[in-house]
């Protein structure tokens, strides 16, 4: 398999391949602990990101739910400042995003 970057930005207006997302949402099963919130942060970004990308409110709702999962996984944990600022930055850009998609 090779191995390309993905930028990971809602602000880029470039979509994600839906395949690469669908393999990370897989493999979210053998995380664990930090790990397992890093990625649902990851994930819900991407998904914010291809809702930006197609204009669609489904990923959009999407995204939400990774942030809310991202955040009760997190409670009551320990976790470093860096997972920390990845929930808050998905927090902070879905708060952006949500007019575009029709919320108040």
């Amino acid at each position: 398999m090779k191995k390309r970057p993905i930028t990971i930005s809602p602000d880029s207006g470039q979509p994600i391949d839906e395949k690469f997302i669908r393999r990370f949402e897989v493999n979210l099963k053998f995380a664990k602990g930090e790990e397992y919130v890093k990625r649902l942060a990851m994930l819900g970004m991407m998904y914010l990101q291809n809702a930006v990308a197609y204009g669609n409110k489904d990923l959009y709702l999407r995204a939400k739910d990774y942030l809310t999962k991202a955040e009760e996984a997190m409670e009551g944990k320990s976790v470093s400042f860096e997972t920390r600022m990845a929930v808050d930055y998905l927090r902070s850009k879905i708060e952006t995003y949500k007019y575009r998609f029709g919320e108040r």
